[in-house]
């Protein structure tokens, strides 16, 4: 590193002199901020969040919304085994659904309560098919000459009966789902009884989402907070460093939070990470200058307040290079597709850089004060000797340790997936999943799965040949598995029909194309609502609504292939069809995870290393540097791909992150050994006084941290809870490396030879 040791010196000086009006400063902008933190702290999970504002697919999903409306539809299911034709479900489904559709955030209801059925022949008049004066044997007889229209309202028994609620697109949308939903949660506990009705659909996982998000981040950001400072309080046992290391962590934290929620940001599924991120971070940097200002003062001549001011400006240099290492490993995320991840890195940089900035000018405040005692220090020294003893006596057998611990490591990531399930971040026990097995028992299955269908020049939607296309291909569909009801444009045609000739009659109908005109005559007057569900007039495209089950990403985009496959051989002559909806951006998760993955950790580590070769000033050094600090990553990969955890968008990121935070650790233990080797000292000895004098550092973290993140496997979100999970594995297997495998690599590679040449 090209700048010399009296700039820092300067640095510090800086800092002390100034340190009441620095400190100004920062109590104004956390009054400026605050604004920004309150709004930050509101959670939002919506599409905007997850996708680029320019990615095809997103534009592809707002065309089709364009077209047909606001595809967040919530599914309201209704059982009873007793059967719903009843006089009490008649009257009350009616009613539900008149005062359902009077919300003002709802669009249209299409169920039994809204239902009219047309009378025999094209201009029969019509009448609802629910009202609290229908009879049960009314219903049986309306619907026994429509099964098109039965299939799509009840159940075979008359058991099972479903509503769909298509709500209205607005720019608050997002900010108001939960409300709405409350709302329609309402309407339906007014007028059906309890544990008779369940809801379900994109937007009941979305506010679930929301709220377990919000849920986990107030009590685990608290829990690993408490956690802790708890531990460094018991290895301490002061409070002026507990001050000093909180308000890092605490400052850097507010004011990132400000500054995100002042540029618009809400906190999300990724970026509610971001306080766990920076204690990590901030813990790290604050307890290696305590462990290095109690290994100055036992220095002859020193006091505390000396001995502070030196240990912040011994530690300026590696800091900084760790603080650059650490920031460009989440910057790495800023090459992801996903805008969840670009947002989650960029911000994850600047508390980084805020961490930096805490840890001295607090430490120019706090820590010349603080008159305690190296204890923790000194203990944890004098087992790290006993430790490197035992290591430096055993290293073939922890050199195989560790190759076998790669290969197996290595085969487990090979197994390793790209993959998102939604309702697997769900706790078992939660209502939106206790609702979507319900719904899925009583109803079959219910999730969409959108094809969007244009006729070809000289075609048009009600053109006889389309239209049977369009069955053949519904029946089609029905036979694969976990497939339940088909609804699209050609239903509306194939119900108009039934009321014209008999229901046995009517698929032969649909190659008349006379009929099939009349009946498009007649339905775009007599139902505009029903109409536009399936029919877009301006653009003369229609819409193919297939049921499926609730599925992972993967899974889910092999289902639509095969759909797609169906649909092109059957419509492909008269038509073209395509993907459309929520679910392919979905199924594009998977294809950005990967990307993200690759692209992050690649960058990282081309980064990173060019950074640690600027740092230690040598090829060779920073090359060896940088292997230990794969292995906890490919031990991370590995772990995941034998445990069968997915990388989805929270695991992910964690690779670079990891690989950032190993680095740091490695950083110090490079800079202090080069700083003895350049005093000519031997190669063990060099290794075996860093180690005493780095390691306690490495080991103290290393336990805060671990215990903090593993507070977070109790979080009901699963993406916290593997977060945490992953992350504590991953310290573990860092301390490994860096207290382990690395000295093993430098008494390999850095051979009893003249000091000077050893590290160049």
């Amino acid at each position: 590193m090209t700048v010399c040791y009296s700039t820092f010196t300067l640095m510090i000086d800086f800092l002390y002199r100034f340190r009441f009006w620095l400190l100004t400063l920062v109590a104004g902008l956390v009054v400026v901020l605050t604004p920004g933190v309150r709004t930050a702290v509101q959670i939002d999970n919506s599409l905007s969040v997850w996708f680029l504002e320019g990615d095809p697919a997103l534009r592809a999903y707002r065309d089709y919304q364009a077209r047909f409306g606001n595809d967040e539809v919530v599914t309201l299911v209704v059982h009873d085994s007793a059967g719903l034709l009843r006089t009490p479900y008649l009257g009350s489904l009616s009613a539900l659904s008149q005062e359902l559709a009077a919300l003002p955030d709802v669009a249209a209801v299409l169920g039994p309560g809204t239902t009219t059925i047309a009378g025999r022949g094209l201009m029969a008049g019509a009448h609802p098919l629910l009202s609290a004066q229908t009879s049960e044997a009314k219903v049986r007889q309306d619907l026994s000459r429509l099964p098109t229209l039965r299939e799509q309202l009840f159940s075979p028994d008359f058991q099972t009966t479903r509503l769909l609620i298509e709500l209205k697109t607005s720019p608050t949308f997002d900010a108001r789902r939960a409300d709405i939903l409350a709302k329609i949660r309402g309407v339906a506990a007014r007028h059906l009884p309890p544990g008779h009705y369940w809801l379900g659909g994109v937007g009941v996982l979305y506010a679930g989402l929301n709220a377990l998000s919000e849920q986990d981040f107030g009590r685990f950001l608290g829990l690993g907070y408490g956690l802790m400072f708890l531990a460094l309080l018991l290895l301490y046992r002061n409070l002026r460093l507990l001050l000093y290391v909180g308000g890092i962590v605490g400052l850097a934290t507010y004011l990132t939070l400000g500054v995100y929620g002042a540029m618009g940001y809400r906190l999300n599924l990724m970026t509610v990470l971001l306080p766990m991120v920076l204690i990590l971070l901030g813990i790290m940097d604050a307890l290696h200058i305590i462990n290095e200002r109690n290994l100055v003062l036992t220095e002859p001549g020193q006091t505390p307040h000396s001995a502070a001011l030196t240990a912040l400006r011994h530690t300026l240099a590696p800091c900084l290079a760790t603080m650059l290492t650490t920031a460009a490993g989440f910057l790495a995320l800023v090459s992801s597709p996903m805008a969840i991840l670009r947002t989650f890195g960029g911000f994850a940089a600047l508390g980084i850089v805020l961490c930096l900035f805490f840890t001295f000018l607090l430490g120019v405040l706090l820590l010349p004060g603080y008159q305690g005692r190296p204890r923790a220090t000194m203990q944890a020294a004098g087992g790290l000797a006993r430790l490197y003893t035992w290591v430096d006596a055993h290293p073939r057998q922890l050199t195989a340790l560790a190759l076998v611990l790669t290969v197996a490591a290595a085969f487990g990531a090979l197994r390793l997936r790209a993959d998102t399930y939604t309702l697997g971040y769900f706790p078992d026990d939660h209502a939106v999943v206790r609702d979507h097995q319900a719904m899925q028992r009583t109803w079959g299955a219910y999730m969409p799965l959108e094809l969007l269908v244009e006729p070809r020049p000289g075609h048009t939607l009600h053109d006889a040949a389309v239209v049977q296309a369009a069955a053949a291909f519904a029946d089609s569909a029905r036979t694969l598995a976990g497939v339940g009801r088909v609804a699209g444009f050609h239903t509306l045609y194939l119900a108009g029909l039934e009321t014209v000739v008999p229901a046995s009659r009517a698929r032969a109908a649909l190659g008349s194309q006379s009929l099939l005109n009349r009946v498009h005559a007649r339905l775009v007057p007599d139902y505009p609502q029903l109409t536009r569900q399936f029919i877009d007039e301006a653009s003369g495209t229609g819409r193919i609504t297939v049921a499926g089950p609730m599925l992972s990403a993967r899974e889910l985009t092999a289902k639509s292939e095969v759909l797609l496959r169906m649909a092109r051989h059957t419509l492909g002559p008269v038509a073209t069809v395509r993907a459309a909806g929520y679910q392919p951006l979905y199924a594009r998760i998977v294809d950005y995870v990967t990307r993200s993955q690759a692209s992050s950790l690649g960058w990282s580590a081309v980064v990173i290393f060019g950074l640690v070769w600027w740092f230690v000033g040598s090829f060779r050094l920073a090359l060896l540097t940088l292997a230990p600090n794969l292995l906890p990553v490919l031990l991370l990969l590995g772990l995941m791909g034998w445990a069968g955890i997915a990388l989805d968008t929270a695991t992910a990121s964690i690779a670079a992150i990891v690989l950032s935070l190993c680095t740091d650790d490695t950083v110090h233990f490079v800079h202090h050994y080069q700083q003895l080797r350049r005093q000519n000292l031997a190669p063990a000895a060099a290794r075996f006084a860093t180690i005493t004098h780095v390691g306690p550092t490495i080991l103290l973290s290393s336990g805060v941290l671990f215990v903090g993140y593993l507070a977070m496997t109790l979080a009901s979100l699963k993406t916290v809870m593997l977060f945490g999970l992953l992350t504590a594995v991953s310290i573990a297997a860092a301390f490994y490396a860096e207290l382990l495998v690395f000295p093993l690599l430098l008494a390999r590679f850095d051979r009893e030879k003249p000091a000077v040449e050893a590290v160049k």
